[in-house]
């Protein structure tokens, strides 16, 4: 591999580079971008992979195109982080929700999980992962980290998340943790506001940096910047962490001891763009400390960005030597960690799916249903009592997330274990009133009644109904199928699971659970009304003066 002095400006700039593009093989766009800009990386989406053989031929032609024009191989990183935030959605191994992790708390499971997904992951040519995420969601108003999360305890965190880290590490590829430094008591989404986190220092330090501190101390790669304001950080201003020197140099580098790469989140979003573009934010991004920029989804902004950083050496106001930092960084970890691929794809086909790897990662789904009792052994099924089953449709609930691929139903899973009579309805994601007094009055037919909700916050036709269905007589079990907090609305239910995802698998076991022939091992990772008491029942957090969410 070529070393740092022997590039030209141009192609030291492109190095610093990770764009994203349309198409599911190399358009002109992109292929302009490493042909003629000498572009560093590829952020891939799911717009871009349609399955494994198809994923395994672009980064291919990615990595051919590359090398014929520096002889440097690229980053191709993705977020395949687990649960419904996953670019690669069929045909290979795919990590339960954060949260669910969060409920199985097994460090060891997890490790080998993340090991074997990257083990896959490398072998169709990918060979950077933007996972784990280690913020910690202590707002349940979180509307873009939620199930992501390992939950709202940053020790707990800290640990699910080194252990993601290194498995992904030691699968063969960059595990890059994010989002530094914490966009998890945020209540707005920055990919189209500013978020802005008003903590004290000594409550950023024993909450928010705890899992990017021991991440950094234990062998941390890469970590990825959020776009949020730390006004005490940045002398009173609200400016975005990407574009902070005190934060990514200062705080980061200096105070945390980080000295991997620095990747940012995408720089085409309103909270790091909002009154300076493109352009002016990736130049204020390098000069903050910044070492790899992506820029995901539009060619014009990918070549105002290459202009602008170019513009930005020629006056002056950024040293070469500061992107000669960055540059050798990043072909550094290029050499450690990139590997082209020899093999053709019959051989990479029988390395996916790894029965060893479906296996962990089975068990980890196992551990992870929840159960909160209040009248003991409530949340069981007779098979001998006629059942209804109302189950929403799943939708993305964020910009980050993908529409999921499957549509399977508790309903399904049950039917095999009860004996009577058992109906399933869909119901809207949020159903009206008419649509809640038809399946109420039907409602009074069963003896037993199972409803799924699902990010419940945004959809207030899920409480009103599970309300009124409290009110028939019969059983009526509310399952969680993403954050648990949403089960807060309903002090007065006698018991209900968690399940933090709708993955086949999990409602595979769920129904289990559900039958009394497997136990609900997961531990709740996040705090919600104590339903007894009509408290909150995370005394740690009092304990340790955390703060309430702003």
């Amino acid at each position: 591999m070529r070393a740092c002095n022997e590039l030209t400006l141009k192609e030291k700039i492109g190095q610093l580079l990770m764009a994203g593009f349309e198409n599911g093989m190399p358009d002109a766009n992109i292929s302009d971008l490493l042909q003629n800009h000498f572009i560093g990386g590829i952020v891939l989406f799911s717009r871009n992979l349609d399955n494994p053989r198809q994923a395994f031929a672009l980064t291919q032609e990615l990595q051919r195109l590359a090398m014929a024009a520096t002889g440097i191989p690229l980053w191709i990183g993705t977020d395949q982080e687990g649960g419904m935030v996953v670019r690669v959605r069929q045909g290979i191994a795919q990590l339960p929700a954060a949260m669910a992790l969060g409920a199985a708390r097994d460090p060891v499971l997890l490790y080998e999980a993340a090991k074997g997904t990257a083990e896959e992951l490398k072998t169709l040519g990918i060979n950077m992962n933007f996972a784990p995420v280690v913020d910690i969601n202590v707002n349940p108003r979180n509307p873009i980290i939620d199930v992501r999360s390992f939950g709202d305890d940053a020790e707990l965190v800290a640990e699910l998340g080194i252990a993601a880290m290194l498995g992904f590490q030691d699968g063969g590829i960059i595990s890059v943790i994010k989002h530094f430094p914490g966009h998890g008591d945020t209540e707005t989404d920055s990919h189209a506001e500013l978020p802005v986190v008003r903590h004290t220092l000594e409550r950023l330090r024993t909450v928010e940096f705890v899992p990017f501190r021991q991440a950094a101390q234990l062998g941390a790669e890469a970590v990825m910047t959020a776009h949020v304001g730390i006004p005490l950080l940045t002398g009173g201003e609200s400016v975005p962490a990407t574009l902070s020197r005190d934060i990514l140099t200062g705080l980061l580098r200096e105070e945390l001891g980080f000295d991997g790469m620095i990747v940012t989140d995408c720089m085409e979003m309103n909270a790091v763009t909002q009154g300076i573009g493109v352009g002016e934010a990736v130049v204020r991004a390098v000069l903050a400390g910044a070492d790899l920029l992506l820029v995901s989804h539009t060619y014009e902004s990918q070549l105002e960005a290459v202009a602008a950083l170019e513009h930005a050496v020629a006056n002056g106001r950024l040293p070469e030597e500061r992107i000669d930092a960055s540059v050798e960084r990043i072909l550094r970890l290029k050499k450690r960690r990139i590997e082209l691929q020899k093999r053709n794809w019959e051989e990479a086909r029988a390395l996916l799916e790894n029965p060893q790897t479906l296996r962990t990662i089975e068990r980890l789904r196992e551990k992870s249903i929840t159960a909160v009792n209040h009248v003991p052994d409530f949340c069981r099924l007779s098979p001998e009592i006629d059942t209804l089953v109302l189950w929403p449709p799943m939708t993305a609930a964020c910009k980050s997330e993908d529409e999921p691929l499957y549509d399977d139903t508790l309903g399904n899973c049950l039917r095999p274990f009860i004996t009577a009579k058992l109906t399933e309805h869909v119901y809207g994601t949020s159903p009206n009133p008419d649509e809640i007094t038809t399946l109420v009055s039907e409602a009074k037919e069963y003896g037993q009644i199972i409803v799924g909700v699902f990010h419940a916050a945004s959809n207030p036709g899920q409480p009103a109904l599970v309300h009124k269905l409290l009110t028939v007589g019969g059983k009526v079990i509310p399952v969680s199928l993403r954050n648990p907090v949403d089960l807060a609305a309903f002090p007065e239910v006698q018991g209900f699971l968690a399940c933090y995802e709708h993955h086949p698998q999990t409602l595979q076991v769920l129904s289990r659970v559900l039958m009394g022939m497997a136990e609900p091992a997961g531990v709740l990772p996040v705090t919600i009304p104590d339903h007894l008491e009509g408290r909150y029942s995370s005394e740690r957090h009092a304990a340790s003066g955390v703060e309430s969410a702003t």
